[in-house]
């Protein structure tokens, strides 16, 4: 039995420079000096070997349509037999007959995507390494306010990104791992629909509708197979990761499942979420300063009316929006009144930018934290519930094994929207610390649908 527990809560280094500092450490704790430079050699070598690209074989339809012929019918009667006087030694009956007939050593699908080694790479180890490839991003003497700042939000952008691509790694990661489950699931109801028909208990029809959903467990594999599989390369690329086994072997040290937010919502900073993201940005304040020394007197008024004029002017004419034309010369001339409006303008439309990027950011934090609690303590508390309830009735002989299988299925279902609502979460928090660290804001990632329980299939016990 799954449980919406997940492991440790991912660590988030805020992106100040000493993070910067603490990836020339980590790379020069574990590169020689000339290790960046025959990588990079080595990787543009198109000669270079490197292993192939594994494609995923497609699960084979290993349950056939029946009816079966008369001889088979008669064996898989003696095995119909045999089976139900096992039953009461197994409390899930005829699918925990079937999983200890397949044998618990078998190889599963997907087995790259089960359980991961030991020890997890740490996500500063991913940062730093990612770092090590935009040497670019250092402080220098004489920058000024603003190129310090663009390169203070290239860098929360560089981490913002190898931050997103693990995110959405670890959940394509999970998403694989249960569809193997809905996969078994799925081929479990299959196998004994056709051991039904095969002893006369069910019409072909019926069957068919089993082999329906194992055809589409077998398409959601598939989807989910390559999308565990694109996440991987985006976070390689993002990596400098070039070798397929350096790959294979970060797959292996990601967690089984997205971490669990706290049980109470981030604290908003102190001052407010729009003070806080104002202070981080140093270019701002540097231009607010300039800003207080501008003039203020009657020839910026004069020059600020005249363009108001100029605006109304041009957009009553009608048709095409043209330039705004200020037609006294003095104005015109009057460079540092223009000046004084336009820096003016500028730090006005940028402030106003921060300031509502800095409410959706919060807004969008708070409320995809209310989504994932909600997602992991009730719908999916409630749906474990149900399949206990069905699971007591399944063991009482109310309900048929086609029904525990359908509960099961719901269950999957809810354990895959517990995992996209995490990665809602973490993707806004990671969104909303690049943000205080001064990055770009590419505005709040849209809410995930909230998905109603799957009906699912009955058949005779």
């Amino acid at each position: 039995m799954h449980t919406h527990a997940g492991p440790s809560r991912p660590r988030y280094d805020r992106l100040t420079a000493c993070l910067l500092g603490l990836a020339v450490v980590l790379a020069a704790a574990h590169t020689g000096p000339g290790h960046a430079q025959s990588g990079a050699l080595q990787a543009s070598d198109p000669a270079h070997p490197t292993q192939p690209v594994q494609t995923p074989a497609v699960p084979s339809a290993a349950t056939p349509a029946g009816p079966q012929p008369a001889s088979e019918r008669n064996a898989a009667l003696a095995i119909w037999q045999q089976a139900n006087a096992r039953v009461a030694e197994f409390p899930r009956g005829h699918i925990d007959i079937l999983r200890w007939e397949a044998g618990q050593a078998n190889d599963r699908i997907a087995a790259s995507a089960q359980a991961a080694s030991d020890g997890l790479v740490p996500m500063a180890d991913l940062v730093a390494q990612a770092l090590r490839l935009r040497p670019d991003l250092i402080d220098q003497p004489g920058l000024s306010p603003q190129e310090r700042g663009a390169r203070r939000a290239e860098l929360a952008e560089a981490v913002r990104e190898v931050q997103g691509a693990w995110l959405k790694a670890v959940a394509a990661r999970a998403r694989l791992t249960r569809a193997t489950d809905l996969l078994e699931n799925a081929r479990t109801g299959a196998e004994l629909g056709r051991r039904m028909v095969v002893a006369g208990n069910w019409s072909r029809m019926r069957h068919l509708r089993e082999l329906q959903v194992e055809t589409a467990a077998r398409q959601a594999w598939l989807a989910a197979r390559m999308a565990e599989q694109v996440a991987m390369e985006q976070l390689a690329r993002r990596l400098g990761l070039w070798q397929t086994d350096a790959i294979d072997g970060l797959r292996r040290q990601l967690p089984a499942d997205l971490a669990a937010p706290a049980e109470t919502a981030p604290a908003a900073p102190a001052g407010g979420a729009e003070a806080a993201v104002l202070t981080a940005r140093t270019d701002l304040q540097s231009e607010r300063l300039r800003a207080l020394r501008l003039p203020s007197d009657v020839s910026t008024s004069a020059w600020e009316a005249a363009h108001a004029r100029a605006l109304e002017q041009a957009l009553k004419e009608g048709g095409p929006v043209d330039l705004p034309r200020i037609s006294e010369m003095r104005l015109l001339n009057d460079h540092r009144s223009a000046h004084a409006v336009e820096a003016r303008a500028r730090l006005l439309l940028e402030a106003t930018r921060l300031r509502s990027q800095a409410r959706e950011a919060w807004l969008a934090l708070q409320t995809h934290h209310a989504l994932a609690r909600l997602a992991q303590d009730e719908a999916l508390g409630q749906q474990e519930a149900l399949e206990g309830e069905v699971l007591q009735r399944y063991n009482g002989m109310f309900v048929s094994t086609w029904e525990l299988l359908a509960a099961a299925r719901n269950r999957l279902s809810a354990l895959d929207q517990v995992t996209e609502a995490r990665l809602a979460y973490w993707q806004a928090e990671a969104d909303w610390r690049a943000l205080l660290a001064g990055g770009h804001y590419t505005g709040a990632q849209g809410t995930p649908e909230v998905a109603g329980a799957t009906a699912g299939s009955a058949g005779g016990h």
